[in-house]
């Protein structure tokens, strides 16, 4: 059965699915740039650019064990109620 909007009670809703704000952070958090930074910050200040290596390793490792740790078992990600985006008014909703 497929979900009617509430403000416009239109037929045409799609689940949203919004996953944006997961990608960037993964993207901006990676070990891979996180390393470069590190690297780039040390060579700026003449420091050694292996200890902005090891450091932006260090803070990548931490970043992802932090995101890892938050992450919902699959089972209470399932009771999550999902959000609905309306196509003809753009409202969001639940059920």
């Amino acid at each position: 059965m497929k979900p009617i909007c509430p403000h416009c009670h239109s037929a045409h809703v799609l689940e949203n699915t919004d996953t944006s704000m997961q990608s960037m952070s993964e993207h901006l958090c990676s070990p891979k740039l996180l390393v470069s930074l590190g690297v780039s910050v040390c060579k700026y200040y003449k420091i050694n650019p292996m200890i902005g290596m090891v450091a932006g390793g260090a803070i990548a490792t931490v970043i992802n064990l932090a995101q890892q740790r938050l992450m919902q078992p699959p089972l209470l990600r399932a009771t999550i109620m999902p959000r609905y985006l309306c196509s003809t008014c753009q409202h969001t909703f639940s059920i």
